[in-house]
């Protein structure tokens, strides 16, 4: 009888131990599982940044990859930093356009700043900026012109360059020789790659800027010996010279 009980006891204690085991551990274990996702998004996230897919990319951008942790960890310090990063490199970029006097592409960075950070008491200030340069005296167009053959930008996304322009009636080439140099039929071996940088040559506005689809401007950079038209979306205005070409 005694030895019944006993194992009994035992048998109850096995059962109240495994009970212990399957609420304590297990939801540790399910606590703990999610991390290595959220890990790998953040990693995501900075290929994005550094690719310079902020807001507008192809197969995601840092800013909705960011926005996506933070749907799911709403208190993730990294992902937090990444949105103040965005958010600092599109102000390095305006302040930049504005010192040049790029009102268009300013207005473009200063909307994207919007969407990450509406916020943004650096977006006030840029706007006010923008907003002063938009009443002061037009510039003459030789002037401009000046302006465009002293400035250098860098190639950020391949994917904005155009490897045909005289298709439509919108975008032609300004001068023969730089059709000859330029676009796939031009280039032969070479093709342009992320990273290089070119002379900006000229900058052409499209017949339907501002419809869906379309960009305000194209850059004709002069990147060796050959001619790259490319939306200024793609480019990053690196350089201001102060002397003049011999395009």
């Amino acid at each position: 009888m005694i030895s019944l009980k006993q194992e009994d006891f035992t048998m109850h204690r096995y059962f109240f131990f495994s009970l212990i085991f399957s609420i304590v551990l297990i939801p540790i274990h399910a606590t703990s599982s999610p991390l290595p996702d959220v890990s790998q998004l953040l990693h995501q996230c900075e290929k994005h940044f550094q690719a310079n897919r902020l807001t507008i990319g192809r197969g995601g951008t840092a800013l909705a990859c960011y926005q996506e942790v933070l749907e799911k960890y709403p208190t993730n310090a990294e992902a937090l930093a990444g949105l103040e990063n965005i958010e600092a490199r599109y102000a390095k970029w305006a302040k930049k356009a504005l010192e040049r006097g790029q009102k268009n592409q300013a207005k473009r960075y200063l909307d994207s700043l919007r969407k990450v950070n509406p916020d943004s008491p650096t977006l006030v200030k840029l706007k006010v900026r923008l907003a002063a340069t938009s009443t002061s005296p037009p510039v003459t167009s030789a002037s401009s012109s000046e302006a465009i053959l002293q400035r250098k930008a860098q190639i950020v996304d391949v994917g904005k360059i155009y490897e045909l322009i005289n298709t439509t009636n919108c975008l032609t080439w300004p001068r023969p020789d730089m059709k000859k140099k330029g676009g796939k039929n031009g280039w032969g071996s070479f093709y342009p790659k992320k990273g290089d940088t070119g002379i900006v040559v000229a900058e052409k506005q499209h017949c339907r800027a501002g419809n869906t689809g379309f960009d305000d401007s194209i850059y004709i950079l002069k990147v060796g010996q050959y001619y790259v038209p490319i939306s200024s979306t793609g480019a990053l205005v690196v350089i201001s010279e102060n002397s003049t070409t011999n395009e």
